[in-house]
């Protein structure tokens, strides 16, 4: 079995990828504008049931094809870490856990999804397991703004790059012991993006560079995205709600 795969951008693989991850986050973000029920706590632990379960499925549907191995199916790289933090914060939510989710979530998902690599391969489930789990850090991420009264705090870019080093680190360790690449730390992903040149340990560096760029230009410019939030709440297209769970 082929565990990581590419499909073409562009493709209508790549097509159909895109739009189911599109239509899974806008309907859950549009929900609760629309009905009562979605505004309870309830719903949110609806969203973080479907990500637990999604991992699930993708390990069972891995260990029916006899392909389940320690060293692909844990979720070990950002993207999975990044789905249970946003399973844990749809339970309770914790602003420290929503930081780090806002930086490795809308980032790291949004490259998922546009120059995707699909590490457990396309066949069957893992197609959509795939789509699934990296839309869902964009819609939790997105959720806890519009919804919970997230914000990043200041230098919260800075920290969350420093504690991806730490993270790193640790994964690093079970890669030295599992001999799996999780996080690319030992060699590059095959996904279709120019910014994944190098051999290693070069490409690393890259992305450490990638990474801070990302992060500061995320943090900087949220005060348009605040902007846009409010024009949306005024308008009444999005209506806000916390469940007690406002940062600070």
């Amino acid at each position: 079995m082929v565990f990581q795969e590419t499909v073409a951008i562009f493709s209508a693989a790549w097509w159909t990828s895109i739009a189911i991850a599109l239509t899974f986050i806008i309907v859950f973000l549009k929900l609760p504008s629309h009905f009562s029920f979605a505004r309870k706590k309830i719903y949110s632990k609806f969203i973080g049931t479907i990500i637990l379960i999604n991992l699930i499925i993708e390990n069972g549907y891995g260990l029916y094809l006899g392909v389940w191995n320690i060293k692909h199916f844990l979720p070990l790289h950002f993207c999975g870490i990044s789905g249970i933090l946003a399973s844990i914060l749809m339970f309770k939510y914790s602003n420290k856990m929503a930081i780090v989710l806002f930086y490795w979530g809308i980032i790291g998902g949004c490259y998922a999804l546009m120059t995707p690599e699909f590490d457990l391969g396309t066949s069957g489930y893992f197609f959509y397991g795939y789509i699934i789990s990296h839309a869902s850090i964009i819609l939790v991420s997105l959720y806890t703004i519009l919804y919970q009264g997230f914000r990043p705090s200041r230098n919260s870019w800075m920290k969350t790059f420093f504690f991806t080093q730490l993270v790193a680190i640790c994964i690093g360790l079970v890669n030295w012991y599992l001999e799996s690449n999780y996080m690319y730390l030992l060699s590059p992903p095959i996904a279709q993006n120019p910014m994944i040149f190098g051999k290693w340990p070069w490409y690393l560096f890259i992305f450490e560079i990638l990474a801070i760029i990302h992060f500061y230009m995320l943090y900087s410019s949220f005060h348009k995205i605040k902007s846009g939030i409010s024009i949306l709440q005024k308008t009444r297209i999005i209506q806000p709600f916390y469940n007690g769970t406002k940062s600070k």
